[in-house]
């Protein structure tokens, strides 16, 4: 029964990914709310079949839409539209990206509008990133201005 259930769970590690986030967020002050696959509209049978993200979570900080995708894959052509769409407004759509490297390490990448702003190898660090992004922003610019860059090389002082 074990193996049957383990099989079950493997068939869409997308699914599997979005349902543990639901499961964590009460964990961390979040709420993470599923958006239904079909949108009925009283009358018709359905107004709309492809939904704008999979989900809204609500922290005390704000409410984003998140995309979750396991591995490399790209948003759909809606999903991107939405995307561009909400980003144009305020900055608050995100894509959630499971990564699974060699079976062994995984990683998680937070990114908006196709940049990679936020990596972890800890789930719980994502719902810290939402408690308030503004905090991670400044760290990574602060981390860019204290480090140098790749195009110029530091020069070897000879004593």
């Amino acid at each position: 029964m074990v193996e049957i259930l383990d099989k079950k769970m493997n068939k869409s590690p997308e699914r599997d990914f979005r349902d543990v986030l639901r499961k964590i967020a009460p964990l961390y002050g979040c709420e993470l709310i599923k958006i239904p696959d079909m949108v009925f509209k009283k009358g018709e049978k359905i107004k709309e079949y492809k939904r704008p993200c999979d989900d809204l979570l609500i922290t005390s900080h704000g409410n984003y839409m998140i995309e979750a995708k396991y591995g490399n894959n790209p948003l759909l052509p809606h999903q991107k539209a939405t995307m561009l769409k909400v980003n144009a407004i305020n900055q608050s759509f995100f894509v959630v990206r499971k990564i699974k490297y060699k079976a062994v390490r995984v990683m998680y990448h937070i990114e908006q509008n196709g940049e990679k702003i936020f990596k972890t190898g800890d789930i719980q660090k994502i719902f810290k990133f939402f408690q308030d992004p503004t905090e991670h922003y400044s760290q990574c610019i602060m981390m860019d201005s204290m480090l140098p860059s790749k195009k110029r090389k530091l020069r070897k002082v000879r004593v």
